[in-house]
């Protein structure tokens, strides 16, 4: 990834990942709690991503007022499933929104980012979630291509 905060939130998120078998070894409930926490976290990252990558995009493309609008409107994201990242794609370019759906539908993608989001809602409306950490983990390394594709979309 290109974009350095984005790059920066990736590493704290690995980071965490690499100490839940250290800090929850013992404890099997610990670590569905660490899951959980990860899991949210990664929804956050997703979040972001979707407002720096577009952000950078406009700023280098468009007049100052144009940035700022478009700033403010990508600002206000949250919680974007697969059809959301699509939807905002679109509103940018059609045939990058035709790119990112047929991308997202291949190899567990949609279901990646979809199953991040989901998990988020449950958990923090405290309800069950059967989040793992491995689990996270794949759904994470699966979103993590989509927005490499979404920077890539913007930089060509």
């Amino acid at each position: 990834m290109k974009q350095q905060e984005l790059n920066r939130q990736l590493q704290k998120l690995k980071d965490l990942i690499s100490k839940t078998d250290s800090a929850s070894a013992l404890s099997a409930e610990l670590r569905s709690h660490w899951a959980k926490y990860i899991c949210v976290i990664a929804s956050g990252f997703l979040e972001n991503s979707l407002k720096l990558i577009y952000t950078d995009f406009v700023k280098n493309a468009s007049s100052e007022p144009v940035a700022n609008f478009t700033s403010s409107t990508l600002s206000k994201i949250q919680n974007p499933k697969t059809d959301r990242f699509i939807e905002i794609a679109r509103k940018f370019k059609s045939k990058w929104a035709e790119d990112l759906e047929k991308y997202v539908d291949e190899n567990d993608r949609k279901d990646a980012i979809d199953s991040i989001m989901n998990n988020r809602h449950q958990i923090v409306h405290g309800k069950q979630s059967g989040i793992t950490i491995a689990r996270v983990k794949q759904y994470i390394e699966k979103s993590i291509e989509v927005v490499i594709f979404i920077e890539n979309q913007c930089l060509a």
